[in-house]
């Protein structure tokens, strides 16, 4: 008998222009999304001098898979950067 497990992996995105103005207005904590775009690491030391590391997703075109906000889909339209 196979056991399927679901697992959920949280990231950062960082939206900027449209993208990030519609993100802002459409989407909610734990809201489904596809993000198309770059993955941008960063280095970095911390005030006691330890380096630090980070990730995060730079988004080219956000599709939303859940309902935003308003309740409806028809609200919030994919975007794409062009």
């Amino acid at each position: 008998m196979n056991h399927c497990q679901t697992y959920i992996e949280w990231h950062c995105v960082t939206c900027f222009n449209r993208i990030g103005k519609c993100f802002a207005e459409h989407v909610t904590e734990g809201a489904m999304l596809t993000v198309t775009g770059r993955i941008h690491y960063t280095q970095w030391k911390d005030e006691s001098g330890t380096k630090r590391y980070g990730c995060e997703i730079i988004a080219n075109k956000v599709d939303f898979l859940t309902k935003g906000r308003s309740g409806s889909n028809e609200d919030a339209p994919d975007i794409d950067e062009d």
